[in-house]
């Protein structure tokens, strides 16, 4: 997933959801997959986001990386089981998201994780989607800026790229807001990337001289490009819906107790501080979630 703000239009699916539930029409994707049955099967599937480096992607060989990756094989040392890792795109948003992926399935195969990596904590998006629980915020995400120091020395405000190109994610918060900002006076300097690793390449090409995202995505970048002189900054933000957001974990309504087990994990590793040791290792600093 890269970052997307969750939408907030789908009133007639929820109404649709609520109508299977009073018909008694539930699909197997319903049947819950609590601890006990998590440890009788012996494994414990976890949904991660494709392509969102540092926090999920696969290498060259197929193989699962990242941080919510290694937070994924944590969960199954501690239940004792194996894990196996769900990796695919962002939907076209979170409600999306966390109907293919915790409760119901894809289309073709049905398939679905126990639990759902690096879910925006949102009390709105948690309400409304009553057959996913989001849960155990571990970290603070927030909106930056990343750079070239060598192009732009400095940057104080976003009216610098009025004249100058910035690259971004499309359909992303940043890019939302870069295309409103200044009332439209960017759209002429953005220069969108169809994936995060898009965008990357855009400013390490040095083609452009900033990239904006998420501020994890930028420390990941600077510290994947040494030789270029890279700053992180966060500007003023004028209009944006928000700069920051707590990053959790979703499992389905009737898997609570699932859902309690992992925070248990998640609080471990952030009391004894490898949370931070781990975040560290991908070059980014690990903040603590900020509860609204």
């Amino acid at each position: 997933m890269t970052i997307r703000m969750p939408g907030f239009g789908q009133r007639l699916r929820h109404l649709a959801v609520l109508g299977l539930l009073a018909a008694g029409l539930c699909s197997p994707g319903l049947q819950a997959r609590p601890v006990d049955d998590v440890v009788d099967s012996g494994k414990l599937v976890v949904f991660a986001y494709s392509d969102y480096a540092p926090y999920s992607w696969k290498d060259d060989a197929g193989n699962a990386q990242g941080i919510d990756v290694e937070i994924g094989r944590r969960f199954g040392e501690s239940l004792g089981v194996e894990v196996e890792f769900l990796i695919r795109g962002a939907d076209e948003n979170l409600d999306d998201d966390l109907r293919v992926n915790i409760w119901k399935g894809d289309i073709v195969y049905g398939k679905y994780a126990d639990v759902m990596m690096h879910v925006p904590y949102d009390r709105e998006v948690d309400a409304r989607n009553e057959l996913a629980v989001l849960t155990a915020p571990y970290f603070q995400e927030q909106m930056a800026l990343l750079h070239n120091q060598s192009i732009h020395p400095t940057v104080e405000t976003f009216g610098r790229f009025v004249t100058h190109p910035i690259a971004v994610e499309v359909d992303t918060a940043g890019d939302f807001f870069l295309s409103n900002a200044f009332r439209g006076q960017l759209l002429q300097s953005i220069r969108r990337g169809r994936t995060f690793q898009d965008a990357q390449q855009l400013y390490t090409s040095e083609e452009v001289g900033a990239l904006m995202g998420a501020r994890a995505q930028m420390e990941w970048v600077a510290h994947e490009s040494p030789d270029i002189d890279s700053q992180i900054v966060q500007p003023p933000m004028p209009g944006i819906v928000r700069t920051g957001w707590p990053i959790g974990i979703a499992v389905k309504h009737d898997s609570r107790d699932l859902g309690y087990a992992l925070g248990d994990v998640l609080t471990d590793m952030i009391d004894s501080g490898d949370m931070k040791d781990l975040y560290a290792r991908y070059g980014v600093e690990w903040l603590p979630a900020e509860l609204p």
